[in-house]
Formats: C-alpha cells, structure tokens, sequence
C-alpha cells in the first residue's frame, strides 16, 4: 500500500526563514504548498517542486484555501519585519494570522498549526537572566506588538486548532538581508555600537529555527505551548560584532555609539526610504531594539519537550553565512 507524503503549506515561503523551511520540508519528503503574492520574488523557489497557490492573508484569501485543501500541517511564516507605517504591522502580522487560523477551522485534516511570532512579542528582559516563556510580555515596537497580538489571536483558536508557536530571537544565515548591512559595516573593519556596553543578545542560524519550526509540528507534547528556539548561549553583542570580524578575516574596531546619534541615523533612513518609496530596514524600532540591554533567551523548555538541539554556534554560523554572501557576490 503506497504511503502518501504529508502535505504542508508555508506561508512567507519566498522570504529569509521560509525559504529555508520549505527546503527541508522538500528533504524530509513533504508535498509542499505554498501561499505568494502575484508579484513575489521567487528566487528561493524557482526548479523546485512545490505547489503555488497565490493570495495574501490580508484579503485574497482563496489561495490561502486552496493551499490547506488536505494539508496535514500548517507553517504560518509570513510577516512584515518592516514598514513605513505602524498600521502595516498590524494588517499583515496581526489580522493576517486570524485570517489563517480561521481559514484552518475550515480543513479538518490538519494536524498542527505552527505560528512562528518572534521574541520581539516578548520584549527585553528587564531583568537579569534569559527569557523564558512563562514571563509577561511588554513588547517596545509596532512590529514587536503586532507579533504579541498575533499570539493573543492564536490563543483565542487553541481550544479549537492544534496551535503551537515559536518565537526566535534575531535570525541570520545565508539569504538574509538584514544582518548582511553588519557583515558588510564589518568589511570595512569598523562595528558600531550603542555606547555604554554590557548589552546581551542571542542569534540563531536560520536552520537552527528551521529544525525547532519542523520539530513543534511534529512532537504532539507541542500543542498549545510557546517555545524560544536559538542558540544553546547568549552573547554580549562585542563578542557578536567580533565573530562577525573573524567570519571575513578583520579585527574589528568597536565604535560606541550614542544612543541620540543612532535615533538620529534611523530617523534620516526612515525619512530616504519615504522619498525613494522604499522601506528602511533600519528604522527608529530598530534602534530602539538596538539599544536594549537584555534580548537573551532560554531555550530548555524546546530542548526537554521537542528534542531541539541547535547546531550552528556563531562562530561556525557566521562562516558560513559570510562564505555564502561572498559566493553569491553581496558581500
């Protein structure tokens, strides 16, 4: 008797982290379908087998059907990082993942809803120590507040739908665009930084979130919980700035940066991007994430119930992040 492969839609399947969890969905024998804009880059997608279905979770919603038409798991990735206006957030991260969950009441063959937020719902600790799941959020951006929202919606759907969500701290890997502008600061052997020190973060390796995304779908002691996925150890964002150094080969110079300088900076990207219709990936949110002290995490609640090991540290993850930048010529 042939055994069907399960079926999964991702949505964001054209962006940084999608791209990557629908390759190894692909490796791990899934069909894969995905939800894209009529007008998406498909650069991550193009020769592989996987299914388009095209909408958007804001509107066009009969893609989004389409796409869970026996699907067995559901891997809701989309979001806006940034924007040029605070409502986007909103529109895309917040109502966008109620249309999804209220499209999945509609196909009952699904298994497991993964909602992938971000420790931006969170916030930073104010306190000493990692983040931990059972702590109160107290998000500080639009795009940390609309993600935050997002699980509240999720929440409002888990007597009903199989839901788990994930929350990664800052992401990077190979494809990114956003940690690229500090590999490519680096190259001119200068790191800037907010002034005072003693500010921690943690990063994982976009596979890294990849695996924990593939193991919440998987583990059935997942549903209805919340898990940080990212790396087994915090860093002071010096130690950061130099793995990214050694990663091209440069002893970087540290430059402390005043906070009204950076707000500043931030501010006049905003104001470019307005008059180029673009949009500033570093914007006055940014900066204020920046400047914060504390965005570590603790990820023992994913390693005891999902069997999460990270595998990627940063020394090897910027390697390798740096040699695929170098080998695609962005760098």
């Amino acid at each position: 008797m042939e055994v069907k492969p399960p079926v999964s839609l991702v949505t964001g399947a054209t962006g940084f982290l999608g791209s990557h969890l629908v390759d190894q969905l692909l490796a791990r024998g899934h069909e894969v379908h995905v939800l894209l804009r009529k007008n998406s880059n498909l650069r991550w997608l193009i020769g592989k087998p996987v299914q388009f279905h095209y909408g958007d979770v804001e509107a066009d919603l009969k893609g989004l059907h389409a796409g869970l038409h026996h699907a067995d798991y559901c891997f809701h990735v989309a979001g806006v990082i940034a924007a040029r206006r605070p409502q986007t957030y909103y529109q895309v991260n917040t109502i966008g993942t109620d249309h999804v969950l209220n499209a999945c009441l509609q196909h009952p063959s699904l298994k497991r809803i993964v909602v992938v937020t971000s420790l931006a719902a969170r916030g930073p600790r104010q306190e000493p120590g990692p983040a931990q799941e059972t702590d109160a959020c107290h998000p500080i951006t639009d795009y940390g507040k609309s993600k935050r929202d997002a699980e509240l919606v999720a929440l409002r759907y888990q007597d009903r739908l199989p839901i788990t969500i994930i929350r990664p701290p800052a992401i990077y890997g190979p494809r990114d665009i956003a940690v690229l502008q500090f590999f490519k600061i680096a190259k001119w052997g200068v790191f800037p930084l907010p002034a005072g020190g003693g500010r921690m973060v943690n990063m994982a390796h976009a596979l890294d979130v990849v695996q924990g995304i593939i193991l919440a779908a998987e583990q059935p002691k997942s549903v209805g919980e919340t898990f940080y996925v990212g790396e087994d150890k915090n860093y002071t964002w010096e130690e950061a700035a130099q793995w990214i150094g050694h990663s091209i080969h440069k002893k970087l110079l540290l430059l402390p940066i005043p906070k009204n300088i950076l707000y500043g900076a931030s501010y006049l990207a905003e104001c470019y991007a307005i008059l180029t219709q673009g949009v500033a990936l570093f914007n006055r949110g940014q900066a204020r994430n920046f400047c914060q002290k504390n965005w570590t995490i603790d990820i023992s609640k994913a390693k005891q119930l999902l069997g999460f090991q990270p595998k990627y540290t940063l020394k090897t993850g910027t390697e390798e992040t740096a040699y695929w930048y170098q080998t695609e010529k962005w760098l």
